[in-house]
Parts: structure tokens; C-alpha cells; sequence
């Protein structure tokens, strides 16, 4: 009895032992996961993401990391496998798939990092490029009214457009192209082509050294409402314009400097008469220069007072036009201004200076003009866009005994995504061209307005519905354009 006592007590105390041990374990287990849970997981900023308004990562030293706040997961909208996501709750901030920081807006919301153009598309790889063409198809309405009576037509536009990019790991090609052509129904008059096509080069020379080499090609046809324009054309002339240019900008500490030089080759095709004869405007086909210099002090990073200077000349192939004037010119100009850098939120410039153009003919008196340039780029938050731009410029006349006229030009954007496949456009222009060797000829205003809609059927087909009205007093002249169409992209 006493032995068969005292072995059954040892196996009692093994099993009771063995118990508080996975006690003991599983208690330590779950201490460890609750302590994992409650610290903040450290995220590092890829380079070049701005981390706060006003910084960038590279204002911290490399590799240090930022506590994140926890985010809630983004889930798939649809099951096609399109890159397209819906927030679990619209009071949620939603999370981006690389745990980038976000980068406060001006009124004090977030949003995430960029990811690009609202549906854009993979592309096409080729090589170390990346090309994403886009083909549209639209059909649109026209009605126009101006002293010679209104007048309407329908037609097809077909557009091409493309962005060819480099990927490479220094420097960097951007090419772009956009081109449409118009095919009226029933006639062939009021046909308005154009096309336009940009590369640009930047090159990193290193020590703070960056050179651009930069050319173009743009075809328009001349507006009905510009001053040059033929009165009582079926069909205005035709604007080949060729450029190229070069600039060179360096970083001397809290000193900046730009110089550059800017070439253009001017063409006109002939004009058609309404008896359907060609009307020469060769006289006008000439070439341009442009040198520019500019140095600016950073003040901070986002304010840099600047100032430029800047000389140009104009070289008509004959040496008198049609009305036995000598237009050949020289200008010359200055400014003063700032650049504002507030992150990726706003940015641009904005500048006010003086204009003068002299003319080689002593008849045609010289042009000088206030100028007022500048463009701004504000995102108030995530979706919305809008972009300023204010130019000012001397044209020359085609002909008689005024030499030009200046020309200020104010254009406004505003983009918006009404859903993450609907984009809602609106977009403004204000032209004011004042004629200061003329005492007849009174100020123009020319106003125009538009509105469009693009919804992304899916990554590769867009419909788009646009409608823009153009209206100038002086000349009694209004045009109203009205399309819709697709736009299949790649």
C-alpha cells in the first residue's frame, strides 16, 4: 500500500508541473503580442516626400524614422483588378499602400502622396521610355455670329496625344504631342487643324548644375478675332512654328542664376479668299531670338526673390511687307519678382517689370508696355486643382502704319473629382489688347468660358462632354462649341 502510495504521488506532480508551465508560456505570449500592439510602428519617408508643409525628408538626417499613425485599409471597388479604391469611412484618413507620410493641405486636411493623373494608364514600355498615347473620337457642334451674319457647322475631331518619358537614372527626356484634325459635314470650310509636339532635356551636370535643351513644333490656324486675320477670308492662314532654346541654372549657395537663349522659326501658308483664291502671306514669315538672364536669393525655400533681364530680336525674311514697312525689331525688358515653393500644394511665380519694343522702320512709332506675368499651381486639397497664368506680350501688325499692339492674357483652371472615375473641368481665358500707336482703334476685351465632364469608364476608355463660349464686344462676334466623345487610351 505505502509503495503504490508514493509512486502515484511523482506522475501527479509531473502533470501539475507541465500545466504550469503552458500557463506560464501562454501568459508570456500574449504579454508580448499586447506590448507589440501598443507600439507605434516607425515608417521612413521615401526620399524626396515631403513629410510636413514646407519640409521634405531631406531636411532630417537619412534613415530616420517618423512614428505613423494607424490607417485603415483601402479595399477593392470593383473585381476587375483595376487599381481602384473606395475609403472605409469618409471620416477615416485613408492609407496609402507604401505607408508614405502625408503631407498636410493649406486649409489644414490631408492627403495622400500623388499617384499620378486620375486613371492613368501602366503605358507602354519601350526600352528605358514609357509612352502613354491616347486616341479621341468626338462629335461637335459650332455656331457662330460676328458682323458677317452667324453661321453653324457640325463635324468629327480626331485627336492623338502622347507623354514619352525616361527612366533613367540620371537625366531625364520628356516628350509630348498633341494633334486633332476636323472633318466637317458637308464642307470643307472653317476646318481648323492643329498640332503641337515639345521635347525637353534636362541634364544633371552635377554641383548644383542643371542644363535643358528644348525643342518644337506648333501648326494653328490665325483666329477670326485676331487683328491680323484677313476680313472676309473662307479660310484664315496657317501658323507653322518652329523652336529650340537652351538654358543653363546653377545654385551658388543662397544665390541662383539662369541664363537662356530661345530661337524660333515663324511660317504662314497662304489665306483663301472667298472667290477661292490664294492670298500670300509670306511677307510675314520671319525669326526670333530671345536671351534671358535671371538670379534669385533664397530668402527660404519657399520664397525666392529674383531679378531678370532680358533682350530680343525679330528678322523679317523681306525686308518691307506688302505695305512697304520695314517690321524687323529689337526689345528689350526687365522684371522683378518671387518664386513661392509651399510644397506640392502651391507653388509658382509671379513678376511685374517693363517692355519695349523698337522697330527698324522710323515710321512706326516703338511700343513700350507694363508687363505682369506669373502662373500659380494650388491644390486646397485632395482631388482639386487650380491653375493661374498671366502673360503679357507685343504682337506685331501684318501691315499699315501701326507697328503692334500689347497683348495681356489672364487663363484660369480648375479641375475636380466629383468620384475617383469623374472629373469635372471648368477652365477661363481674359485677353485685353490695347493699342498704343493707333489712336482709332479702341481696346479689345475677348472673354472665353468652358465646362467639361471626363468619366472613366475604365483604365483605358474615357467619355468626355465639353462646351466652351467665346464672346468679343468690340468686334460683335460670339462662338459657341458644344462635343461629346471617347477617348481610348493606353
Amino acid at each position: 500500500m505505502v509503495l503504490r502510495g508514493t509512486a502515484k504521488r511523482p506522475q501527479t506532480s509531473r502533470k501539475a508541473a507541465a500545466m504550469l508551465l503552458a500557463c506560464t508560456v501562454l501568459f508570456t505570449a500574449e504579454a508580448a503580442l499586447a506590448q507589440d500592439a501598443a507600439t507605434p510602428v516607425p515608417v521612413t519617408a521615401p526620399q524626396g516626400t515631403a513629410l510636413s508643409a514646407g519640409t521634405t525628408d531631406t531636411d532630417t538626417p537619412a534613415n530616420t524614422a517618423t512614428t505613423a499613425t494607424p490607417a485603415p485599409l483601402w479595399r477593392p471597388s470593383n473585381n476587375s483588378g483595376d487599381p481602384i479604391y473606395e475609403q472605409q469611412d469618409d471620416n477615416e484618413r485613408p492609407y496609402s499602400e507604401t505607408e508614405n507620410p502625408y503631407e498636410p493641405t493649406v486649409d489644414g486636411g490631408e492627403n495622400p502622396p500623388p499617384t499620378g493623373e486620375p486613371g492613368q494608364t501602366p503605358g507602354i514600355r519601350l526600352g528605358t521610355f514609357l509612352l502613354r498615347p491616347s486616341l479621341s473620337q468626338t462629335i461637335n457642334t459650332e455656331k457662330q455670329s460676328n458682323t458677317g451674319g452667324p453661321s453653324r457647322r457640325n463635324y468629327l475631331t480626331t485627336g492623338i496625344r502622347g507623354t514619352l518619358t525616361s527612366d533613367w537614372s540620371r537625366h531625364a527626356l520628356t516628350v509630348t504631342g498633341d494633334g486633332a484634325w476636323e472633318k466637317n459635314f458637308g464642307s470643307k470650310d472653317g476646318e481648323e487643324p492643329r498640332a503641337k509636339i515639345d521635347a525637353d532635356l534636362r541634364l544633371d551636370l552635377g554641383g548644383d548644375t542643371t542644363a535643358n535643351l528644348k525643342a518644337g513644333y506648333e501648326f494653328s490656324r490665325e483666329d477670326t478675332t485676331d487683328p491680323n486675320a484677313l476680313t472676309g477670308a473662307s479660310v484664315q492662314g496657317g501658323e507653322h512654328q518652329f523652336t529650340t532654346g537652351a538654358s543653363i541654372e546653377r545654385d551658388f549657395g543662397k544665390l541662383r542664376g539662369l541664363a537662356a537663349l530661345d530661337l524660333s522659326r515663324t511660317v504662314y501658308t497662304d489665306a483663301k479668299g472667298l472667290d477661292g483664291n490664294a492670298i500670300s502671306l509670306s511677307d510675314r514669315d520671319r525669326n526670333s531670338a530671345n536671351l534671358r538672364g535671371r538670379v534669385g536669393y533664397e530668402l527660404s525655400p519657399a520664397l525666392i526673390p529674383f531679378l531678370e533681364l532680358n533682350a530680343g530680336a525679330s528678322r523679317y525674311d523681306e525686308d518691307r511687307d506688302s505695305s512697304g514697312y520695314a517690321r524687323s525689331s529689337n526689345s528689350y525688358g526687365a522684371k522683378v519678382g518671387a518664386e513661392i515653393d509651399l510644397g506640392e500644394k502651391t507653388r509658382g511665380e509671379a513678376a511685374i517689370g517693363y517692355l519695349r519694343k523698337q522697330y527698324d522702320d522710323d515710321r512706326l512709332a516703338s511700343i513700350g508696355a507694363l508687363t505682369l506675368d506669373g502662373d500659380l499651381s494650388w491644390s486646397p486639397q485632395r482631388g482639386t486643382n487650380v491653375n493661374l497664368g498671366l502673360r503679357t506680350t507685343i504682337e506685331d501688325f501684318a501691315g499699315g502704319p501701326q507697328g503692334g499692339w500689347i497683348s495681356y492674357q489672364l487663363d484660369a483652371g480648375l479641375t475636380h473629382e466629383l468620384r475617383n472615375n469623374l472629373v469635372a473641368r471648368l477652365t477661363g481665358q481674359i485677353v485685353r489688347r490695347t493699342f498704343p500707336s493707333s489712336s482709332d482703334m479702341e481696346d479689345v476685351m475677348e472673354y472665353t468660358a468652358g465646362a467639361g465632364l471626363t468619366w472613366g469608364i475604365n483604365r483605358y476608355l474615357d467619355l468626355t462632354a465639353d462646351v466652351s463660349y467665346q464672346w468679343t464686344p468690340v468686334y460683335d462676334s460670339d462662338e459657341l462649341r458644344v462635343g461629346a466623345g471617347l477617348v481610348l487610351k493606353r
